[in-house]
């Protein structure tokens, strides 16, 4: 598979198509002013936080693979202590950035094409808060504002900088699938998700897996499964049992992106302090100004229920559990959506269509009211490409770096996760490749927040 660096040349000179003049962002029809005031939640968050509850110190430690990473505070303060806690850490990953010509390139050509000012003015002010936090802890690596606004807006950014690029390597790979009621074992909620960035060089993150206990004052605690720098996340689950995934789409054309309003992985951050239900989720989503083409899988432990959002600039629309199953991956299924998108990648659509086989009720192949933890882990670490019928040899696959772009498993995810939201445990697989050949390893998130009578694993790995 191609490769975003192998496109680096080509890359900076596309950009020029994406901007008026070579230094400006195109012009994107702006959006129809919408509320961006977060939801006022303090009661509910402090019936969720509990009242004798106080916050695990900030330090971190290595669990098997992963770097646990404590914080607490405000956003500044967590910035400061993931600087500090993770510094040697950063020095390695920002040594990282400035050896990948194009991940080197995407922040000066950002701020060139005035992408900078947008994400600065777009932000969150406790992102901006939180990054200055980490900057001020880290800056003598060479970590920047500017590289931390590339990285916690970088949904919105990369969009705007590589939309219409030609020949342009297969786009992200993300698969998320929601189960409840007859679809599994005993009715319960369980939600899978696998994180995949499609040809970017992520190496770094499969070296410093790190999952973030974060305790922000007056918010709702929640955890990220992510990476160091990661300030904005792509999955994460709360106390109040909401877990989300974000899922990349490609936008159908220029009205489906606006230059004002809010990055998505921003606005997940932002729900998991505030929102306690999906009618919360749902509210917050609708009430937002979007930026750009993307999907939501989120699920509510406390209603056993799920959906996945479909949004551009110009749209928001819900699929909802179908016989107890719903599941997204890198396109639009929602029939209001369908025109509101680039035709789909042909590696989205055969995970969908593997999904379908998988976890439908009627699929070929399906584990439809039997489905648990282990069982969908099985669907998530799936390696057969359906448009083949086969899984590719060891060999193979190894040869293209474990990524062949058609299947759920073998896709070259960096993440495998699952939430068991109404229990509050998750289940993480992340690391040195292959990930669809290692176990994933649960955590509580009441344990790690130092909560009495914590649900604990059932299990310490699902093999």
């Amino acid at each position: 598979m191609l490769r975003l660096s192998d496109i680096a040349i080509l890359l900076v000179i596309a950009l020029a198509a994406c901007s008026s003049d070579g230094t400006q962002p195109a012009d994107l029809p702006p959006q129809q002013e919408a509320d961006s005031t977060p939801l006022d939640l303090e009661i509910q968050t402090q019936e969720v936080r509990g009242p004798e509850w106080t916050p695990v110190p900030p330090h971190v430690e290595k669990v098997g693979r992963f770097n646990l990473v404590w914080l607490a505070g405000t956003p500044y303060e967590m910035g400061v202590q993931h600087g500090e806690l993770l510094h040697d850490v950063i020095a390695d990953a920002v040594a990282f950035i400035e050896a990948d010509l194009t991940l080197a390139a995407i922040p000066m050509v950002a701020k060139d094409m005035g992408l900078i000012d947008i994400a600065l003015a777009n932000s969150y002010p406790d992102i901006v808060d939180e990054c200055q936090g980490l900057v001020d802890a880290a800056g003598d690596t060479g970590f920047t504002m500017d590289y931390c606004l590339v990285l916690n807006f970088g949904d919105v950014l990369l969009e705007m900088i590589a939309n219409g690029i030609p020949n342009a390597p297969e786009g992200p790979g993300c698969s998320s699938a929601i189960v409840s009621g007859k679809a599994t074992t005993g009715g319960r909620l369980l939600h899978a998700r696998n994180l995949d960035w499609g040809g970017m060089n992520i190496a770094i993150i499969h070296q410093h897996p790190v999952i973030f206990v974060r305790q922000p004052v007056g918010a709702i605690p929640h955890v990220y499964v992510g990476f160091p720098l990661n300030l904005s996340p792509y999955s994460a689950m709360n106390l109040a049992g909401i877990a989300m995934g974000s899922h990349e789409a490609e936008p159908g054309g220029l009205a489906e992106q606006s230059a004002t309003g809010r990055s998505h992985v921003q606005m997940l951050g932002q729900i998991m302090k505030q929102a306690d239900s999906l009618d919360g989720v749902r509210s917050f989503i609708n009430n937002q100004q979007h930026m750009s083409a993307e999907l939501f899988s989120v699920s509510d432990g406390n209603s056993s229920t799920g959906s996945i959002f479909e949004m551009t600039a110009s749209a928001v629309r819900e699929r909802s559990l179908q016989d107890d199953v719903v599941f997204g991956t890198n396109h639009f299924l929602h029939p209001d959506m369908l025109a509101k998108q680039a035709a789909p990648s042909s590696g989205s659509l055969n995970r969908m269509l593997r999904f379908e086989q998988l976890l439908a009720k009627e699929g070929e192949e399906s584990h439809w009211g039997t489905i648990d933890e282990m069982a969908l882990a099985t669907v998530m670490r799936d390696p057969i490409d359906p448009e083949v019928g086969a899984a590719e040899s060891d060999e193979t696959l190894e040869a293209k770096n474990w990524d062949n772009d058609g299947s759920l498993g073998a896709n070259g995810p960096m993440h495998f996760i699952i939430f068991d939201p109404a229990s509050l445990l998750f289940y993480v697989d992340a690391g040195v490749l292959p990930l669809h050949k290692q176990p994933y390893t649960c955590f509580s998130l009441e344990e790690l927040l130092g909560l009495p009578d914590a649900t604990p694993c059932p299990v310490t790995e699902l093999p």
